[in-house]
């Protein structure tokens, strides 16, 4: 009995071993099974590119589908810019065996030539392998050949003045389908930049048709010096056959092709020493003055205004650099009443046509020969190099009286002669005394006339006074109209000067001063400018200048260097006001006689 349950308690050690051992083989391969699904693997569709191709990177994560987040892919914009990202989730049955993963896709750039390195990536524990890439120059085309896609970059002139006008061209070839084009915008510093209109055409290259996209830009260079234009990285996105495939976006497929613009550089030459001291620059090709009247000025009469219009016209140039052209009258007699400025660009795609419209009322106190000024423009030919004026020549009218005032001539003369004629008939009458009083026939025919004089006298009498009246209404009700208005603008201003006084903010200083401007002048004030040319105060057109520069950049205050102060400048505008205000009581003094 003995020897029998010592056989049995070996053969039961041994099974115990066996099946040990069996546990710890299928943990080891459960264990590798489950790290071997999840793992994180990065791959590329090529590893030798040129510098203006793209290459597919996919980042596979396996082991599971719908995983939250995404590796760290930051790293890769070292080298490399990435265009293009997607994300898909996936569930295959292959002979039986189920596996899941979910993968990353994007398409990259390499920024320079050499050896480039796709990083390692980390994800959920696991970790990629880093990927090496060889970037060349990108291969010359052989003669007589072109790309189905390439860009050309082109400036109108190798120099310039400052503010000149330099059109920037981009043309872009293709003869291929293009699904979509991202491009950047040039940028500049000290540079005011204006997109003008795209132009489309076709044109033939080789023998190859081809579709032209023109992009232009007007440049207006601030400072003197080189103007350099950086080179640009467009993306086009082309529309390939299932064989020419490289990814696939909604169900079609496409390729993205890296293009780059020229570097260009252009020098920027100062103001010629020989242009007009004080004179605004006007660099330009071509510039045009012309004068309007809408009535006949040879019609002029004394008290009738008719309207005058200047218009100023350069090419190349903003509305906004182009300067005020009526000039005040010498004659004391006439008087201009100015309407606002029209200022317009025309963008087309060779450049801005600029436009300035003046109108002004010209009114004349009285009659006689009148002087009009000339008005002249100095602008620089940018064609031949040359200081070159735009020119109205001095104008002289003879100015009739009004018909009222001939009327009032013309009556007072009748006065004269009646009271010449009655003077007489009463001398006579003298003389005839005695023969009246024997005569009474005579003497109620006398009696008759004088009443019908009365008559006549009183009826002549209620229409003064009716008229008087009338005229006492009209001076009341202006009076108070003004007084209303006075009143108004007084507490625009008494406003603005708070915004001055009490912790003065640009911003609302700017616009208290456009709405006071506004209800003092009559007339709709846009811009600082439209201020400060109502006075010949150098103090307010400086801090114009100024305020306008901290509010919208250094580079506007061109004209003045002086630093806004607020109390200066809040001076400087009552000092305007008071000038302002006297000068149009006197002009409403001078020109009251006329009506």
């Amino acid at each position: 009995m003995t020897i029998t349950w010592k056989l049995s308690l070996t053969q039961l050690t041994k099974t115990r071993s066996s099946f040990l051992q069996s546990l710890i083989v299928v943990i080891t391969l459960l264990w590798s099974a489950c790290a071997a699904a999840q793992q994180l693997n990065a791959t590329v569709d090529r590893t030798s590119i040129g510098e203006d191709e793209t290459l597919t990177l996919a980042v596979r994560y396996s082991g599971a589908s719908n995983v939250a987040g995404q590796p760290d892919f930051s790293e890769l914009s070292n080298d490399f810019e990435i265009l293009n990202q997607s994300q898909s989730n996936q569930i295959r049955n292959f002979n039986g065996r189920v596996e899941s993963f979910t993968e990353w896709t994007l398409v990259i750039a390499p920024r320079r030539t050499g050896s480039l390195l796709v990083p390692p990536f980390k994800f959920q524990g696991q970790n990629s392998d880093a990927v090496r890439i060889e970037v060349h120059e990108a291969k010359a085309l052989p003669p007589g050949m072109v790309q189905e896609v390439f860009i050309e970059t082109s400036l109108d002139k190798s120099s310039a003045y400052v503010q000149e006008q330099v059109i920037l061209k981009y043309r872009f070839y293709y003869s291929v389908n293009i699904d979509e084009l991202a491009k950047d915008e040039p940028e500049f510093n000290n540079v005011i930049v204006e997109p003008l209109e795209e132009s489309r055409y076709s044109k033939t290259l080789n023998g190859r048709p081809f579709q032209v996209v023109e992009f232009s830009y007007a440049l207006f260079p601030q400072s003197s010096g080189l103007l350099e234009i950086p080179q640009l990285t467009w993306n086009a996105r082309i529309s390939r056959s299932p064989r020419r495939s490289i990814f696939d976006f909604n169900g079609g497929r496409y390729e993205l092709k890296r293009l780059k613009t020229d570097y260009k550089a252009i020098n920027v030459k100062e103001k010629p020493a020989t242009y007009p001291v004080g004179a605004p620059w006007l660099p330009t090709s071509a510039l045009t003055l012309e004068e309007s009247w809408a009535n006949d000025p040879t019609q002029f009469k004394v008290g009738e205004p008719i309207t005058r219009t200047l218009n100023l016209q350069a090419n190349g140039l903003m509305a906004a650099q182009l300067p005020e052209i009526h000039s005040e009258p010498k004659d004391t007699r006439v008087k201009f009443y100015p309407d606002q400025p029209k200022q317009n660009d025309k963008l087309t795609p060779n450049g801005v046509i600029a436009q300035r419209l003046e109108t002004a009322a010209v009114v004349v106190g009285e009659g006689g020969e009148i002087t009009i000024p000339a008005v002249k423009v100095p602008w620089w030919n940018v064609d031949t190099d040359k200081l070159e004026y735009a020119e109205i020549p001095e104008r002289r009218f003879l100015v009739a009286a009004s018909e009222f005032k001939q009327q009032n001539q013309a009556a007072r003369q009748k006065a004269i002669e009646e009271t010449q004629i009655q003077n007489t008939e009463q001398n006579h009458q003298s003389a005839q005394v005695v023969e009246v009083q024997t005569t009474p026939f005579s003497m109620y025919l006398l009696l008759l006339l004088l009443a019908l004089a009365c008559a006549v006298f009183a009826f002549l009498w209620l229409q003064t006074l009716k008229a008087l009246r009338q005229l006492q209404a009209h001076d009341t009700q202006s009076g108070a109209t003004t007084t209303s208005k006075a009143s108004s603008e007084k507490a625009l201003f008494k406003e603005l000067q708070n915004s001055c006084t009490n912790d003065p903010n640009p911003q609302k200083i700017r616009h208290n001063t456009l709405v006071w401007a506004k209800q003092f002048f009559g007339k709709n004030s846009t811009s600082l400018s439209d201020v400060y040319r109502c006075s010949n105060d150098e103090t307010l057109k400086a801090q114009c200048l100024a305020l306008d520069a901290k509010l919208f950049g250094s580079d506007l205050n061109t004209e003045s260097t002086e630093a806004f102060n607020a109390n200066r400048y809040c001076e400087a505008l009552e000092k305007l006001r008071t000038s302002y205000t006297k000068k149009e009581q006197a002009s409403r003094e001078n020109l009251a006689p006329l009506y």
